[in-house]
């Protein structure tokens, strides 16, 4: 049967649309099959990147103290190494013979202890911890260390809790002594601080507060860390009195290092000239009034003392408490 021309060109145009139509859907699925391919390969990648990290929720201080439950574990993309990432076991206690982990436990409370650290700069929040922005405390609590309460001591005006201190003496003709270093404000309001201090400290501060109260245009102060942990802390400078270095060497609660130290500083050439030709010649300058400025001072420090004693009571019993239960 003969076909109309119009009919065979129809068809002719038909079948050349539909292989036309088949090789761009052929393209499209190809072209679909390498995008899918690449994000395939795209999600992998993305995958390799992805680890669990410590971040930081909140701005943390440097200087602060932290634990591995001051930090939250999240996951999160990093080019970072894993190496340079703080894990569980940076926070372990480790015996240096063997290399294990040694359990230690809370005295009071029977829980396993874990260490902890400070922050040697600012940590925004949102960073990931890396290694080297902490550092191991060394001042463990050791079986003299005390809280002590300092009202006595003139306090820097931008003073906060958790600052790192050194307390220095400065001599009405200039001369200035660090007394202790480097040690964090536990607790402070306008006037007072608290402090952890080792036997070794407390009476070598002693000292400088009788020295401070007798010496006329004296002062004793407080200066702050600008960045404490990444500061290392001062050497003392402040040579204590002959009485007060053989009440140290006499004691008991006073570990051999700390009394050597003391010695050492007190037998130091330097240092003999600084007491004797500035220290003690201030005290006999001021001879004649040091009994009368040390009993006022010490009535004022005792004033304070319980004036805050008493503030602190009336705080109890406000919450249902007494502070002598």
């Amino acid at each position: 049967m003969a076909t109309n021309p119009m009919q065979r060109r129809a068809r002719n145009s038909f079948l050349i649309g539909f292989l036309i139509a088949l090789v761009i859907m052929a393209v499209v699925v190809v072209g679909l099959l390498y995008k899918i391919q690449g994000l395939n390969e795209d999600y992998e990648a993305i995958k390799k990147l992805q680890s669990k990290v410590y971040v930081a929720d909140t701005l943390i201080q440097s200087g602060a103290e932290v634990t591995l439950d001051s930090f939250t574990l999240s996951t999160v993309q990093t080019t970072l190494d894993k190496k340079e990432l703080i894990s569980d076991e940076d926070f372990e206690y480790i015996d240096d013979e063997t290399g294990e982990i040694v359990e230690k436990y809370d005295a009071e409370t029977g829980d396993l202890k874990k260490k902890k650290m400070i922050v040697k700069t600012n940590i925004p929040a949102g960073t990931i911890i890396t290694k080297d922005m902490l550092e191991e405390i060394n001042d463990p609590t050791t079986a003299d260390q005390r809280l002590e309460e300092y009202n006595m001591i003139i306090l820097p005006t931008l003073l906060k809790n958790g600052d790192y201190i050194d307390i220095r003496l400065r001599l009405p003709e200039g001369e200035s002594y660090i007394v202790v270093s480097k040690k964090k404000v536990i607790h402070s309001t306008a006037d007072t601080i608290w402090l952890k201090m080792k036997e070794d400290e407390i009476l070598t501060l002693e000292n400088a507060i009788v020295e401070a109260y007798g010496i006329t245009g004296s002062k004793l102060y407080a200066s702050i860390y600008t960045e404490p942990g990444r500061q290392n802390e001062a050497t003392p400078t402040y040579p204590v009195s002959q009485a007060t270095l053989t009440l140290i060497n006499n004691s008991p609660n006073i570990v051999e290092d700390a009394k050597q130290a003391l010695w050492g500083r007190y037998n130091d050439q330097e240092q003999v000239v600084q007491r004797n030709d500035h220290i003690n010649a201030a005290l006999s300058e001021n001879y004649n009034n040091m009994k009368q400025s040390v009993e006022t001072g010490l009535q004022e420090e005792l004033s304070k003392r319980q004036e805050g004693r008493l503030q602190y009571v009336e705080g109890l019993e406000g919450t249902g408490m007494t502070g002598t239960e």
